[in-house]
């Protein structure tokens, strides 16, 4: 199950997954550290804010390409790095990654949306749906998403 990736505040892009009701339990879970009952209730309505938005689970923090990215599931962050393949024009985050005992595939499927600066036609920002394929602990996981390097 995504969980949000609890990264640095910079504009990166992203790829995206609906917030569902299974996502509770680990919303749960990350709030647990606050031993109050008050915070905890707080911390976990700030969680649940994100009923009508979407988590991001997959992004690179602004880092340099060399440097990986993260994907998080089940309450965890993982650091993975891209495999050497075939780049795709609008989707950076698109191929293959490894590590921490992960492999992510993602898979861009259509666009969605293309914004062009007016000002600078070669500033272009996308919306892409994905497929995010995770593999970890002898499970696969498959999930449709959205990359987005508006943000």
């Amino acid at each position: 199950m995504p969980t949000s990736d609890p990264g640095s505040d910079c504009v990166a892009a992203a790829i995206h997954a609906d917030w569902t009701p299974r996502n509770r339990r680990y919303d749960e879970a990350y709030c647990a550290v606050n031993e109050a009952r008050d915070a905890y209730e707080r911390c976990l309505r700030n969680a649940s804010m994100h009923k009508e938005k979407s988590i991001a689970f997959f992004t690179d923090r602004c880092n340099a390409e060399d440097e990986g990215a993260y994907v998080s599931f089940n309450g965890r962050t993982h650091h993975v790095r891209r495999q050497p393949g075939k780049p795709h024009r609008d989707v950076r985050y698109a191929g293959t990654y490894k590590g921490d005992g992960v492999v992510v595939r993602i898979v861009p499927r259509r666009l969605i949306e293309r914004h062009v600066d007016p000002s600078d036609p070669l500033d272009a920002t996308v919306r892409y749906a994905v497929d995010v394929e995770i593999r970890y602990g002898g499970e696969t996981a498959r999930i449709a998403a959205v990359y987005d390097d508006q943000r």
